[in-house]
């Protein structure tokens, strides 16, 4: 237990970090990043002097989240285009040619070595390509543009770090796993405000008092009756090491993520899902195939500036240009693996009393960049009177979040569903 509250104590100045703690999240508006000057296909490093400015190789674009977009227009055929702005830079004097792969060629101007034009992305997936000489010599780069058709305003909520409730209902043996009391109030939570929740599991409890092996398979179709709203999901092996996977290989990741997964679907069945939240946000870039490969679209991650002198945390290896990016906006898509990157914000945690859910939530929705997917997310631990740090208003401060969503137009999702988190 001590090394438990040592360790959970630094775990809480770190997660505060990254929560709804008041000021934690500055309002910003959609900005030119110095991470926006161009990305080629492979991310390799741009030519000098010619590079993409507008799109950023990657970034998830849809028709209200401001720059490069610039609205819509229908087609002949009666198909919704995006209108994009492309921008960049090219020597003085070089000749240019921009064009996508579909054969759309780009007119541009150029002024003062800066080209600009305006491109109608009509896929998902839009490669734009500048074409020019540069010391006689023929030089290409590209960008692609990801375009999340149909967006609208949603959330999710996903509570991390379960094996509690686990140990409890093994323990007491239970006639329904809602004699439980924790997942009583998550399912009045849904019944008053019709949301969905995604609890993130550990195989064993932080003490290894228990494991999913030793949970009875006799409440799998209760589990399923509640699909609908409650889904369980991989986290970790165990609350402890922090930061377990930070480099893993993509054999330990597999190993335990088959393992965790092997048992919630004995117990849950269809209420098993994919839509994770791994443990401290983090696995190298070796290990995002074993992710993807076992269903994963989705990982919350978090914006960084490039100055920021604090330490680099739940940013799963991202390239610093990326993770700038995701500071002023919502999501990049990494190609090699089809994972999504997004920065969602935690619409509630543990540490935001009641009255600053509404006005932290509010920075994150007037940031039109931003405001299209929100997290409502938190930790099982702090529901539990037994817990070092209990909150005991911890359901007034989720109900508070729900409400002030759901008054405000937004719809709960499953991030597993459509393109973007239920987009589409």
């Amino acid at each position: 237990m001590e090394r438990r509250d040592s360790t959970q104590t630094s775990r809480r100045a770190f997660l505060g970090t990254v929560a709804l703690a008041a000021g934690a999240w500055e309002s910003v508006c959609h900005a030119m990043s110095p991470a926006e000057e161009g990305t080629t296909t492979k991310r390799e490093k741009p030519e000098k002097g010619f590079r993409f400015l507008q799109p950023f190789d990657g970034g998830i674009l849809h028709e209200q989240c401001g720059p490069p977009v610039l609205g819509t227009q229908t087609g002949p055929d009666g198909k919704k285009r995006l209108r994009i702005q492309v921008t960049g830079f090219v020597p003085p004097g070089a000749k240019l040619e921009v064009f996508t792969t579909d054969g759309q060629k780009i007119p541009v101007t150029i002024r003062d070595g800066a080209f600009r034009g305006t491109a109608l992305l009509r896929e998902r997936i839009t490669e734009i390509t500048a074409r020019t000489t540069i010391d006689g010599a023929p030089r290409e780069i590209r960008t692609r543009a990801v375009w999340a058709k149909n967006a609208r305003r949603r959330f999710r909520c996903y509570i991390d770090d379960h094996s509690f409730f686990f140990r409890d209902i093994h323990k007491k043996g239970y006639k329904s796993i809602f004699d439980c009391f924790y997942l009583a109030k998550l399912r009045q939570l849904h019944r008053e405000f019709g949301v969905k929740i995604n609890l993130n599991c550990f195989n064993t409890t932080p003490e290894r008092d228990f494991r999913l092996s030793m949970f009875s398979d006799k409440y799998k179709s209760e589990f399923e009756d509640n699909a609908d709203w409650l889904r369980l999901a991989f986290h970790a092996e165990n609350e402890f090491p922090a930061i377990p996977y930070k480099n893993a290989t993509p054999e330990k990741l597999a190993a335990d993520f088959d393992l965790v997964a092997k048992e919630l679907k004995r117990i849950a069945g269809r209420a098993y899902t994919a839509g994770l939240q791994i443990h401290f946000a983090d696995v190298p870039p070796s290990c995002y195939k074993v992710l993807a490969d076992r269903g994963v679209k989705m990982l919350q991650t978090r914006g960084r500036k490039r100055d920021c002198k604090k330490p680099k945390l739940c940013d799963y290896h991202l390239p610093d240009d990326v993770l700038e990016y995701l500071h002023y906006n919502q999501g990049w898509m990494h190609f090699e693996s089809g994972l999504i990157f997004y920065n969602g914000f935690l619409g509630t945690c543990e540490w935001t009393p009641v009255d600053k859910i509404g006005p932290n939530l509010l920075t994150w929705i007037e940031n039109p960049a931003k405001s299209h997917l929100l997290n409502v997310a938190g930790h099982e631990q702090y529901w539990w009177p037994f817990y070092k740090n209990y909150v005991p208003d911890i359901y007034k401060r989720y109900a508070t979040a729900f409400r002030f969503v759901l008054d405000r137009g937004y719809q709960p999702i499953w991030i597993e569903d459509g393109f973007f988190g239920g987009a589409e």
